[in-house]
This record gives structure tokens, C-alpha cells and sequence, in this order.
């Protein structure tokens, strides 16, 4: 008997070529049904849902479908004038329907500033149109005020200091059309540019306002060192 071994293909037995086979058809069913979660899109992550405010698109990029929220306009700062002085409306005092509002002046000008009298005021609506409002000098029969029909008295301003002046009125509402100013027209002095200054002033049907004069604080608040200089500022009319 000849003892060569024999060379060829080898024989696989069934049962091994069929393992093979299965062994395969796993591998790629495996590599088809991966998920692939992240930036990738694909399925969410377990936990995460995808109908929140906030989802993701299919190239992972996130949205949200809240509506921005509106930042409200802040009201403008007061600021000084391209002749040194800044006006400032004070918050009104109301008692019985009877109004009295400060108005201060403060020398933000680099030079003393002197006043003395009363200052000239107009009554400005919405629209910055002149209404027509009787305004007259001191307290007008208005109401009794002490200190308000003072006699005017000579005020200089240094630097940073203030002065104010008073405005009285009633918001007594009876018969006719109610008046409600929304702005001041303020010549510091007759002859003076005027500076626009808002403040509100619920006049009511009265039509009447009155102006006390100019006097200085016992004791000055202080006030920033400089100011931008943009106040709005028109021309002395006759």
C-alpha cells in the first residue's frame, strides 16, 4: 500500500460549512440595525424626547420654536443742554385732586448759571403740540400753597448745583374736553433756548396752571460730573 498522504481540496463537513454560513448572515445583520444617536441624527437617546420645545434637526443642529421675547425701549435719561443745564420733571405730589410737580434745573455747564424770576413754560400733548392751557404766574387762585407765591429772589448755580422751580394744578373734570399734557416747554428765563422736558400733567377740563419761581435747595443733590449733550432744545420765540 502506497503510504503518500494525498494532496487536494479538503472536505468541509455539513455541519461545520452550515456554522459558517450563520456566522456571516449575524455579522451583517448586525452592521445594518446599528443606531446611530448625536450629532449624527438617527434615533433619540433613551430618556430624550423629540416633540419639547426643543428638538433636533437631521443633522443634530437644535432649534427652538419659542418666540423671542421683546426687551422693552427703556426711557431716555435726561441730558444736558448745549447750554449747560439739565431739566428734570420731579414726581407729582396729588392731594384731593389738587397736583404740585417740581422742576429742576442743574448747571451741568462747566460755568456759574443765574436765574431769577419765573421760568416760561408751555404745555405740550402727545405729539409735542402746544394745548391750550392758561398758565399764569404764582399760584393762580389755584390753591393756597405756602412758599409758592414767594417773591423772586436772584439764584447763581455753580457747577453740579440745582434750582427748581413748582407748577401747581387741579385735575378737576367737569364740563368740555380734559387736557393732559405729556411734555414741558421750558425757557429757563424769558429770552432763554428752550429745553422740552416730559412730564405728565393730568389738567383735567381746568385748562389752568401755575408757575412758581425759581429758588434753590437748602441742601443740593449730586449729580453726575458730565452729560451727553443731546437735550432736546429749540429756539427763544417772541
Amino acid at each position: 500500500m502506497d503510504a503518500t498522504p494525498r494532496t487536494g481540496t479538503r472536505r468541509i463537513p455539513p455541519l461545520s460549512r452550515t456554522a459558517l454560513l450563520l456566522a456571516g448572515a449575524a455579522l451583517l445583520a448586525g452592521c445594518g440595525s446599528t443606531q446611530v444617536t448625536g450629532a449624527g441624527g438617527g434615533a433619540p437617546a433613551p430618556g430624550r424626547g423629540t416633540g419639547g420645545p426643543t428638538g433636533a434637526t437631521a443633522t443634530g443642529t437644535a432649534t427652538s420654536t419659542s418666540a423671542a421675547t421683546a426687551t422693552p425701549t427703556p426711557t431716555p435719561e435726561p441730558t444736558c443742554s448745549p447750554e449747560g443745564v439739565l431739566l428734570a420733571a420731579e414726581e407729582a405730589n396729588a392731594a384731593m385732586g389738587l397736583r404740585v410737580m417740581a422742576i429742576r434745573l442743574t448747571n451741568c455747564g462747566t460755568r456759574p448759571y443765574k436765574l431769577n424770576g419765573r421760568p416760561d413754560v408751555r404745555v405740550l400733548g402727545a405729539e409735542r403740540e402746544p394745548l391750550d392751557v392758561n398758565v399764569r404766574r404764582g399760584s393762580a387762585g389755584i390753591a393756597t400753597i405756602e412758599g409758592f407765591d414767594a417773591a423772586p429772589a436772584p439764584v447763581t448755580l455753580q457747577p453740579q448745583e440745582s434750582a427748581v422751580f413748582q407748577l401747581v394744578w387741579r385735575n378737576t373734570v367737569t364740563s368740555g374736553t380734559k387736557d393732559s399734557g405729556q411734555y414741558l416747554d421750558v425757557a429757563p428765563l424769558p429770552g432763554r433756548p428752550r429745553v422740552t422736558v416730559p412730564a405728565y400733567l393730568d389738567l383735567g377740563t381746568t385748562g389752568k396752571l401755575g408757575v412758581g419761581v425759581w429758588t434753590k435747595p437748602s441742601t443740593n443733590r449730586p449729580t453726575a460730573p458730565a452729560y451727553p449733550q443731546t437735550q432736546t432744545q429749540t429756539q427763544s420765540r417772541p
